[in-house]
């Protein structure tokens, strides 16, 4: 049940959540009105600059693999594609190793990237979930993971292999428990929605029970608060008593990673067949409102399909051809081999020579 009307709502749709949250992220003061739309244009922060670049390492490794026979494991194909980032970030980006993406001028600006990123990444070292490369939980981990749930088919992985991607990804830049089951649960969430007609909830449902059979690595402490935070925004979702306002902040604001995800699926489960409601929902609060943003664009985005979204939501929208050409990559994978008789020159270009060559398109 492939769809490419999900892997480009998926993408766009974060982006919308990122651009509407990205002004008003560090807007403390309760606001007056409710945002509701782009000032002029909508411009994306890091959460949308780190998915790209996630989505940019599954497509390198899978195109070195099919054409050269050998690739990195995913975590370090995704690995690289950070530190890509991270020379974008630092305006160092002559020894770019795996992105056509740093290329793209709008991608060469700081974009209030976050600090833990920075850090981690800056070290030269890779974190992993066995040997965490610090304490840290934010949502820097988790508003980045959704390609992940995109890219692989559950025919072909579990589920449980599928959400572990996903928490291996998040472990690269932070190490808490808390920073990282939130991405496995993400991951199997996006995959749920794009590869089955499960409603947000019932992907969600079963996420946290892959969480509860599989992933045994944390402790059973770090699961269940998780595991009562998540049940906490669903059961707030189906409260029609409480306002958005007061049931946001019963969950937090979104500054860690499972505040984040409460946060996005409390919006996207409340309101599920309205992308624009659910979005307005995410934003506005007085947290980490691009992340919350993005996060629960990726959600819906994925689950109405990418002709749900409003159009004025699009339209305006930076760098949108860049990202539906990514979420089109991701739908149709390496379309070569080194085998095949076909050569994909525009393919190539990109995810071998790392440059977005129009002229072989």
């Amino acid at each position: 049940m492939k769809n490419i009307d999900k892997f480009k709502g998926c993408l766009i749709g974060g982006a919308v959540g990122d651009a509407l949250g990205y002004p008003i992220e560090f807007v403390k003061l309760a606001k007056s009105e409710k945002i509701t739309k782009y000032e002029n244009k909508g411009i994306i922060s890091d959460d949308t600059q780190m998915s790209l670049f996630t989505a940019n390492g599954l497509l390198w490794g899978e195109t070195r693999f099919s054409m050269r026979g050998i690739a990195p494991d995913v975590s370090d194909c995704i690995y690289l594609a950070y530190m890509d980032w991270y020379k974008t970030q630092k305006r160092n980006n002559n020894e770019i190793k795996v992105s056509w993406l740093a290329s793209i001028p709008e991608l060469n600006v700081n974009r209030a990237p976050g600090n833990t990123c920075l850090n981690a990444l800056g070290s030269n070292k890779k974190g992993t979930i066995e040997n965490p490369i610090n304490d840290s939980k934010g949502c820097g981990s988790i508003m980045r993971v959704a390609p992940i749930g995109l890219f692989f088919e559950p025919q072909i992985k579990s589920l449980h292999e599928i959400g572990k991607y996903g928490a291996e990804a998040g472990a690269i830049t932070h190490g808490h428990p808390l920073g990282i089951i939130p991405c496995y649960v993400l991951t199997i969430i996006i995959n749920n929605l794009a590869y089955t007609n499960k409603t947000i909830e019932e992907a969600t449902d079963e996420a946290i029970e892959m969480l509860k059979i599989n992933f045994d690595i944390f402790d059973k402490k770090n699961r269940d608060y998780f595991t009562a935070l998540i049940n906490k925004a669903i059961k707030l979702a189906h409260n029609k008593f409480i306002s958005d306002k007061k049931a946001i902040a019963e969950l937090g604001e979104g500054w860690v990673a499972e505040e984040a995800l409460a946060i996005a699926l409390y919006s996207t489960i409340k309101y599920s067949n309205n992308f624009e409601k659910a979005i307005i929902c995410s934003i506005n609060h007085n947290g980490d409102s691009d992340s919350t943003g993005a996060i629960a664009g990726n959600i819906i985005g994925t689950y109405l399909g990418y002709n749900k979204i409003p159009s004025y939501y699009i339209e305006n929208l930076e760098l949108k051809d860049i990202i539906l050409e990514i979420a089109e990559d991701l739908y149709k994978g390496c379309p070569i081999s080194e085998y095949s008789n076909d050569k994909d020159e525009y393919w190539q270009s990109k995810y071998l020579y790392l440059k977005r060559d129009l002229s072989k398109k």
